[in-house]
């Protein structure tokens, strides 16, 4: 019953929360950092890309960038910014994330260093990945290539989207050693040669698995954090049963904290 409920509430979520925006004020798409204090925020905790851009054909992309937000707040030159793989990877089969892939798809990064960072769906690399070194206003803006091979291990992935994890940490140079209070973990969902509409439901479902809390016995759906009109919210549904929510409560997040 809960399967088939969050299944229902896909579309609903979609075609309510999955408008265009114009809020970013960097590059758009980008994963964008900034640091307060010892603390790393981040702009958002789900983050899309695209296999089939045209910049790196079927099967790589170097989407999304990182860009810090230095009117936020900026990190300290000379130092590295890092990520972490983290979980495993997952695969969209059109209902649901599972760690089955097809054809033992992996992803590959290549960071700043040369260093490949694998992640699979029975696990990822325990080195650390360099995004690059900031600069000397605190900032730093920087893509690395995503790959996606097959059993072949060639370039090459079965149609669907494909979650991967990270967490954003600081360094300084030649160090793995963090300076600074980690990210908690953030997604990027890639779409393999699925159609827009499909794509965004596996965004959505991803954004859900993440980012949400379900209480049967009440029937009440929180989720901690969504877009719509340029702003973000917290929102509760109530089940109203035959797979329908009602919206019961929604509370803006300042901008100072997205």
């Amino acid at each position: 019953m809960h399967k088939k409920i969050i299944t229902m509430f896909m579309a609903v979520y979609f075609s309510l929360f999955f408008l265009p925006s114009n809020a970013h004020e960097l590059h758009q798409g980008d994963i964008q950092p900034w640091k307060v204090g010892a603390e790393i925020f981040v702009n958002s905790n789900v983050f899309e890309s695209d296999f089939g851009d045209p910049s790196g054909g079927l099967f790589v992309t170097d989407e999304p960038g990182f860009d810090v937000n230095i009117a936020q707040g900026t990190f300290t030159p000379g130092n590295w910014l890092r990520f972490k793989a983290v979980g495993q990877l997952m695969f969209w089969n059109g209902a649901e994330w599972t760690p089955a892939v097809p054809n033992a798809e992996r992803i590959e990064v290549v960071d700043a260093l040369g260093n490949v960072i694998l992640f699979r769906t029975d696990g990822v690399s325990e080195i650390p990945a360099v995004i690059g070194e900031i600069d000397s206003t605190g900032g730093l803006h920087e893509h690395l290539d995503f790959s996606i091979l097959d059993s072949t291990n060639t370039l090459g992935g079965s149609a669907g989207a494909y979650r991967m994890e990270l967490r954003l940490f600081e360094s300084k140079a030649n160090s793995d050693v963090s300076v600074a209070i980690a990210t908690s973990p953030l997604t990027i969902v890639f779409n393999r040669g699925l159609e827009h509409e499909a794509f965004e439901l596996a965004v959505a479902a991803a954004d859900l698995s993440e980012n949400s809390v379900f209480v049967d016995s009440t029937g009440v759906l929180s989720i901690q954090r969504v877009k719509a009109f340029g702003s973000a919210y917290k929102v509760k549904f109530q089940y109203l049963g035959n797979y329908q929510f009602q919206l019961i409560e929604e509370n803006e997040i300042p901008k100072t904290a997205q």
